[in-house]
């Protein structure tokens, strides 16, 4: 008896730890634009279930006031008028249009990835209780992803997806359950737009709603207020 109940957990296991892999596939064949839209929005659908699914015997808060994602940042220093998400398509990959997101920026004018006060790395933080579901790591000057290093994570009692850009360093796995509060990583200047001098150190931060098949941008200002 004790075997076959070990057995059911393992299994239940597999499939959870499967789903994760899949959206780690399938995100970065969204990315790369390796999969037509329609198929991909398919792939969507199913694999949301089963997201859900992972996320069912874990312990999950949607709590409407935010943790700040940027360490030692606050309000003032979010980028006016940033959230412009007239044609964003997620399905567009790494060719969308639009700006379905706010920038946050820190004090780094000498743009060495550290605050100008504390000549520290600033961490950027879960807003709120978050499965990561996939990342990027050991972006290059010269490649062509506009997000560099990032994050992809997923509130399921909200129903959001959390994606983080322009990172530095990863602190987290595919599959980690991150508090509200926890650090997840470290703001850098990677990313195809974000490396260049012109560009100030930043936190790219979008969170999508879903919408059936669809990701449709949210707009949490009121969240981080």
């Amino acid at each position: 008896m004790i075997e076959k109940i070990i057995s059911i957990a393992f299994a239940f296991f597999l499939i959870k730890s499967d789903s994760i892999e899949k959206w780690n596939v399938f995100e970065k064949n969204v990315r790369d634009l390796k999969i037509y839209k329609t198929e991909a929005k398919k792939q969507f659908s199913v694999l949301y279930k089963e997201l859900l699914e992972f996320c069912a015997t874990k312990s999950f808060l949607n709590n409407d006031n935010w943790v700040f994602p940027v360490e030692g940042a606050s309000m003032n220093d979010v980028g006016k008028g940033g959230f412009l998400p007239k044609g964003y398509n997620f399905y567009d990959g790494n060719k969308h249009r639009g700006h379905a997101a706010y920038d946050i920026f820190i004090r780094d004018n000498n743009q060495d990835c550290l605050h100008d006060k504390t000549k520290k790395p600033v961490n950027i933080y879960a807003p709120v209780d978050l499965i990561i579901l996939s990342h990027n790591f050991g972006w290059k000057e010269g490649s062509d992803i506009r997000g560099g290093n990032y994050i992809w994570a997923f509130n399921p009692k909200a129903a959001l997806f959390f994606y983080f850009a322009h990172l530095d360093s990863i602190k987290v796995q595919n599959g980690d359950l991150c508090k509200k509060g926890t650090a997840i990583a470290t703001l850098g200047r990677s990313g195809k737009n974000a490396f260049p001098k012109r560009s100030p150190t930043h936190l790219h931060f979008t969170v999508l709603k879903t919408d059936g098949e669809n990701l449709i941008p949210y707009d949490y200002i009121g969240q981080l207020k």
